[in-house]
């Protein structure tokens, strides 16, 4: 990190101890806005990530605003006094209120199981195969990149700074003078062939055969991780022409440290690995190389399946995802109990392979063997029946129809202080959805779902089990990795489950 000379001095805003900080100490969050200032007579510009940032002169400077990136990772400062650049490089952390990177990496991974599992009790007869990525885009995939690939920068920056290598000893016919140390092997080739050379017992043979070591990366872990590098770079270049510019925007950037990785000194004069991958004990141990073959072994967990989600990556975000996944929660309760006679639905068709038919709002109904329905994103308005909305068109996320009487749940991935606004807007299915043929609210319970704890006086009433009961709305706390036995009750307790 480089420190700012000529006295000028950057400064970024902490909310939280309510002072002014250096801009190398302030800790920074993903998703954020921050403000700043310097002090400063000179000509000034200031970028973050090569963009400039907007500012206004004030009598000693420039102050602004700054909004940090909706990813963690490296994030790098630019300062330009006169003709002086400073740069300075630091961390943007997770934001505080979304899940950690186990609970989202989990959240995949669960996400994945339960289609999986879902798809195996359809019954489809499938066209589904396990040898590798097709040409049908996969969100899961790009979303695990775009939350991990910093991670994988910051790992290979480590491997480039001290990568694996090895001393290889070759024997070479050496002019004498350029023979810098005798060995045994020397010595007694000079015996043996030192003659031919023009040796006598007085004098040495022109040449002498030496040993030679010469430092070598060419190396199994180096060339898998070529290997890597390349099947990654093929990956990129196919989300690259995908038709949504962000996704465009950041495969193209990403392709740009490919390029820079594949020049990297210690990769010169390396064939990648072909053939079989196998674990060795470099992978097992070493701190680096190991989380970076963990990284691609996961990478390729979200590439093993030929069906995944159908909207082509119009889904960018991270709540879209944790919508879904409590969706696949909840299925997984019902299949638990016995509830789910056909899964069938879940999927959709095209080019002879399936999809997991989840998309915003795009409705998908699950029937279930006691007569309920489970719906993602269903969609009520003026004309849809049998229930109705007489304001305006609703699409909850989560809806369980049982006996006539509808529960609605809505997953919230960024809730934190905003918990008693998003409950209140729940009143809207409650009061504002009808059944056709009586006139009647036909919503009785509706909650919130949220990877969010049950932290804050004025929020832990929402959690609990008596005041949902007297109230019929509150809150659950859903994760990723646990197991959720508070919610599995509740939904025991609407289907009428022993």
């Amino acid at each position: 990190m480089v420190q700012l000379n000529s006295g000028d001095k950057m400064l970024i805003f902490d909310e939280v101890q309510m002072v002014w900080e250096p801009l190398q100490e302030a800790y920074f969050e993903e998703a954020r806005i921050y403000r700043w200032k310097v002090e400063t007579n000179s000509a000034f510009r200031f970028f973050m990530q090569q963009v400039p940032v907007a500012m206004t002169s004030t009598n000693s400077g420039w102050e602004g605003v700054l909004e940090t990136p909706f990813e963690s990772g490296f994030i790098q400062f630019k300062m330009l006094f006169d003709n002086h650049e400073t740069v300075i490089e630091t961390y943007c952390y997770s934001d505080s209120r979304k899940m950690t990177e186990q609970q989202y990496t989990l959240l995949l991974e669960e996400l994945l199981e339960e289609s999986q599992v879902c798809f195996q009790k359809s019954g489809l007869a499938s066209h589904v195969s396990g040898t590798g990525y097709t040409k049908d885009y996969s969100l899961l995939q790009w979303s695990y990149i775009e939350s991990s690939i910093y991670q994988l920068r910051n790992i290979f920056r480590h491997i480039a700074h001290q990568p694996l290598r090895s001393l290889k000893r070759e024997e070479l016919l050496m002019r004498r003078e350029k023979v810098t140390h005798a060995t045994p092997r020397s010595v007694s080739w000079v015996e043996r062939y030192g003659q031919s050379y023009g040796a006598t017992p007085n004098k040495l043979p022109s040449h002498i055969q030496s040993t030679k070591a010469n430092e070598s990366f060419d190396l199994y872990e180096n060339r898998l991780l070529l290997k890597n590098i390349l099947d990654l770079e093929e990956l990129l270049n196919v989300y690259k022409t995908v038709k949504d510019d962000e996704i465009q925007k950041k495969a193209a950037d990403y392709l740009n440290w490919i390029a820079h990785w594949k020049n990297v000194e210690f990769l010169h004069g390396i064939t990648a690995h072909k053939g079989t991958v196998a674990i060795t004990q470099v992978f097992r141990k070493h701190p680096h190389y190991r989380l970076w073959y963990q990284w691609f072994h996961a990478l390729y967990q979200y590439n093993s399946l030929s069906f995944d989600l159908g909207q082509k990556l119009a889904l960018k975000d991270t709540f879209l995802l944790y919508e879904m996944w409590c969706y696949l929660q909840i299925i997984k309760v019902l299949r638990e109990y016995r509830l789910l006679n056909d899964t069938t639905s879940l999927f959709t068709k095209k080019d002879g392979f399936y999809f997991l038919n989840l998309a915003e709002n795009k409705e998908s109904t699950l029937l279930l063997a006691n007569g309920g329905e489970l719906t993602y994103q269903k969609t009520i308005q003026i004309n849809t029946s049998p229930y109705y909305s007489f304001t305006h068109r609703m699409i909850p996320d989560i809806v369980l129809e049982f006996r006539d009487i509808l529960y609605i749940f809505d997953p919230k991935y960024r809730v934190a202080a905003n918990l008693p606004m998003a409950l209140g807007e729940m009143h809207k299915y409650r009061d504002g959805v009808l059944s056709r043929i009586t006139d009647q609210q036909v919503v009785k319970e509706v909650y919130i779902l949220t990877p969010v704890e049950n932290e804050g006086s004025d929020k832990k009433d929402f959690y609990r089990e008596d005041f949902q009961n007297r109230y019929g709305m509150g809150a659950f706390c859903l994760k990723s990795g646990e197991s959720n036995s508070i919610f599995k009750k509740k939904i025991a307790e609407i289907l009428e489950v022993n």
